[in-house]
This record gives structure tokens, sequence and C-alpha cells, in this order.
């Protein structure tokens, strides 16, 4: 039986919905952004990528292209107006969790205002937006699954800089008719994913396990996640961008309700890395969210996204390119 979301990812293969379009990607030598960058390359689009490699440089994009372009830049000063008019930007630059409860202030500066300079951009060239929210947004959830209808209560920095950029692009599709879409990621993991505390707890399991040292948990490991693969996060944002009805719309991309506690996804990743250790236990980072599992079905709705990876071949896929990739 075909899945819903099977005809959804035919249509992102179909290269003459890309062929000779232009696309902007902020964000584009980071993690998800070269991943997008990287596949609409692939589908016979021209792309610039926009990045102030503060977390690296060239390396972390590895692939090439005659239509590719490469400018460094800050999202929050960069002269858009030497780009000219793209068919979409895909907005996936922001600084992330851990860094904003150090500095809150740089933290709204990039990433809200660095949204509203891409949505003055598009406003300009009247150049469609699909934006990179997230599930954190919703604060501790009081039911799950967690619906698009559920109260926004950010509880970190962070959060709150995705919650007044979605206000902004809310406001400025209302009011300028900019074509955006708010993408909310949940728990996003995956290849060229960075071993760092600010980048997720997958790459942190699997270093460790890899290198055979103990794996270390911050708080009590009950807390629940709903792990979503960067290539379904991938399929979300070219869905949207094709989307004629998820203008103005903002919808949970989630994993698909594999949830998992942080325990289990420990001893989990231990089991496939061919590791078994105690884990120790540490006091809760600030930010964590007990409980974090999407509830997809507008996004299936509106833009046919169906997540397609599961958890455990999205780790053992990691996991094959942290033995190559990962010092």
């Amino acid at each position: 039986m075909r899945r819903l979301g099977d005809r959804g990812s035919k249509v992102i293969q179909s290269s003459s919905n890309f062929t000779g379009k232009s696309f902007l990607v902020t964000g584009g030598a980071g993690f998800i952004g070269s991943h997008i960058a990287e596949k609409l390359l692939s589908l016979g689009a021209k792309v610039t990528i926009l990045d102030d490699f503060s977390n690296g440089g060239l390396e972390k994009i590895p692939f090439k292209g005659d239509y590719l372009q490469i400018k460094q830049g800050d999202v929050r000063n960069f002269d858009y107006d030497s780009i000219g008019r793209v068919d979409c930007v895909f907005h996936e630059a922001a600084r992330a969790l851990i860094p904003s409860f150090r500095f809150p202030v740089t933290d709204l500066e990039v990433n809200t205002g660095g949204t509203i300079r891409v949505l003055e951009y598009a406003r300009k060239y009247n150049t469609r937006v699909v934006y990179a929210s997230s599930g954190s947004v919703y604060g501790n959830p009081l039911e799950i699954p967690i619906t698009e209808h559920h109260p926004l209560n950010p509880i970190s920095p962070y959060a709150a800089s995705k919650m007044s950029s979605e206000i902004y692009c809310g406001m400025y599709h209302r009011e300028y008719h900019v074509n955006v879409t708010m993408l909310r990621y949940f728990n996003v993991y995956g290849t060229r994913q960075s071993v760092s505390e600010e980048m997720g707890v997958i790459p942190i399991f699997v270093k460790r396990a890899l290198d055979k040292k103990r794996l270390t948990i911050f708080g009590s490991g009950k807390q629940t996640r709903d792990f979503l693969n960067v290539m379904d996060v991938v399929s979300a944002n070219l869905l949207a961008y094709q989307s004629e009805g998820s203008s103005g719309q903002c919808m949970n991309i989630g994993g698909g309700g594999d949830e998992i506690s942080i325990l289990d996804l420990a001893n989990l990743v231990m089991k496939l890395c061919d590791f078994r250790e105690d884990i120790m236990f540490a006091d809760t980072k600030p930010g964590d969210i007990n409980r974090l599992v999407a509830d997809n079905s507008l996004a299936r709705k509106l833009i046919g996204y169906f997540p397609r990876v599961p958890l455990r071949q999205g780790l053992e896929d990691y996991i094959n390119y942290a033995k190559r990739h990962v010092p």
C-alpha cells in the first residue's frame, strides 16, 4: 500500500519543478541548510548560499555545482540587493538554543532581526519564503501529540525569538502579502550535524559511544522526543515551496510519532555502536522540555508531508557518517 507521503516525495523528485529556478538558502553552510541546498542543486536549480561561517568554513559544504554561489555575510545586514530576485528563500540561519541563554540580545537580533531583513527582501522582490521555526515555541506541552492549536509558551530566549519571528512572518503575510510558510521543526538530527551541546543529543551520544566513553544524561532521562531526520526536513521544505495552499500557514514538522525517552535513546545508541557502560546523570539543562512530540496532520493535509526515515535507520545512517567524518 502506498503511503500518503510517497505522493509528495514523487513531486519533490520531479526536477521540472526546480530546473532553472533560483533559490537563496540562508545558513546554507549549516547542518540543515546545506542539505536543502544540495538537494536543490541535484534537481537542476540555481542556489545561492548565505552564511557567516561562524561555525566553520567552506568545508561545511561538501558539494559543488555550476549553479552554486556562496556568499559570506550576516543575515542582519547583508546586501540582499546584490542577489536580486530569487524564486524562494529557505531561511535557515539562526543562533542555536544554548548560546541564546548566554547572549539573549544577540539571539534576538540574529533570529528575529535577521528574519525581518529576509521578509523585507521578500516584500521588495515578491519572493516566496519558507521559514524554519521550532517546536520549542510550545514550551512544556499540555497534551501529546502537539497540534498547532496548542498554546505557545517558550521557555528559552531561542524559542521566544522563533515565536516572535513567526509573528512577523504572519504580519508580513497579512499586511504586505508576502508568500511565507512557517515550519516548526521537532528535534532534527542527521548527517553533517556537529558534535556540540547546542546541536542535539544524538551526535553527542554517538560520538561518546564510538569512543567507548560513558554517556551522560542531563535530567532523569524520562524526557521524551519525536526525533526528525534531516532528510525529512528537506522534503518538508521543498513540499512547502511547491504548495499553493500553505502561504501564511504555520505547521509542525515532526518525525512521525516514534516517541522515545532520552534514556531509551542512549541505550539504543550504545547497542548500535556495540558499546555497553553505565550511564551517568547530571542536572537538567535550562530550557529543556519534558516531552516534545508533533502532530503532523496539518502538514500532511496542506503540503503532503509524511516522514519516511524511521529512527533506527536514521541512527544507523548517522553512526556510519560519524565513523567516517567525526574526529
